[in-house]
């Protein structure tokens, strides 16, 4: 229960990846960017996103006051948002001009279950390519999202997981899934973060898809919560993601291969324009 939106630490500030369509953070006007200021009066800066995330959920029917500045203005505007239930798919699908447009919104346990009959579909469709949208995708469960890069790989390693004594933790695709030789362009931006950025990555490695958009968000770590004494926590890195070639995510991001200027539909057509002509 809460508002719907995907949020992250950047600079010390909690910063909305994107929120949710049609969630009460959307409904209310919260955009991709914007920085939350205060929750309830009390400031944010320096909090750490498990203790954000705990002030801005609540109980369904509850009221949250936010003070956001959005990217770009110099004046914050106080959001009050009624919380609620929060149900989302992470799959979208539909045909356009012969094309697949899949959309993935983030990486769930259902996302694997959501995807198959999508990819089904594809096949039976007679598609002639795809394109597979993460943009303001915030990541999610590293499982899925290797599940995910199998429904377009053949085999291979998809993140090298490595700790702070630099062991190896790798997970691959051993099989292969429905999807493998069908032409692929992945749109990203600066708020596509965490595993799908390992499925930008891997993908981009392996040459499987063509990348567009914007660099991405590059966070690739995996962080600890250490309690201490006086009630406070630390946040402490103890492993970073690589992708199969070797690129470090956290702090770098994925460069994608065409970078667009191009926003929302127009992005969207440019990757169905490109497929198309090659």
């Amino acid at each position: 229960e809460g508002i719907g939106a995907y949020v992250t630490i950047k600079d010390e500030q909690l910063m909305i990846i994107a929120p949710i369509a049609d969630s009460p953070a959307d409904r209310a006007g919260i955009r991709a960017g914007d920085v939350i200021l205060e929750v309830d009066g009390q400031s944010t800066t320096g909090m750490s996103l498990a203790e954000a995330v705990l002030l801005v959920q609540g109980p369904e029917g509850t009221r949250v006051d936010l003070l956001v500045l959005h990217e770009g203005e110099t004046e914050p505007e106080l959001i009050s948002i009624i919380r609620a239930v929060i149900e989302v798919p992470s799959v979208e699908f539909e045909m356009r001009e012969e094309i697949a447009y899949i959309i993935i919104s983030h990486f769930s346990e259902r996302t694997t279950g959501e995807l198959l009959p999508v990819m089904e579909a594809i096949v039976q469709q007679g598609a002639e390519g795809i394109v597979l949208d993460l943009r303001s995708n915030p990541g999610g469960l590293l499982d899925t999202v290797v599940d995910v890069a199998g429904f377009f790989l053949e085999e291979g390693v998809v993140v090298d997981v490595v700790d702070n004594e630099g062991n190896h933790d790798v997970y691959r695709v051993e099989v292969g899934g429905i999807t493998t030789d069908l032409p692929l362009v992945v749109l990203v931006d600066e708020y596509s973060a965490s595993a799908s950025e390992l499925l930008a990555g891997a993908l981009q490695d392996y040459e499987r898809a063509t990348i567009a958009g914007a660099r991405t968000f590059g966070k690739g770590s995996v962080n600890i919560l250490r309690r201490l004494g006086d009630g406070s926590g630390l946040y402490i890195t103890n492993a970073r993601w690589f992708t199969p070639n070797g690129r470090l995510i956290e702090g770098e991001g994925i460069y994608p291969d065409y970078e667009l200027e191009l926003e929302g539909e127009d992005a969207v057509q440019w990757a169905i324009d490109y497929l198309r002509s090659n």
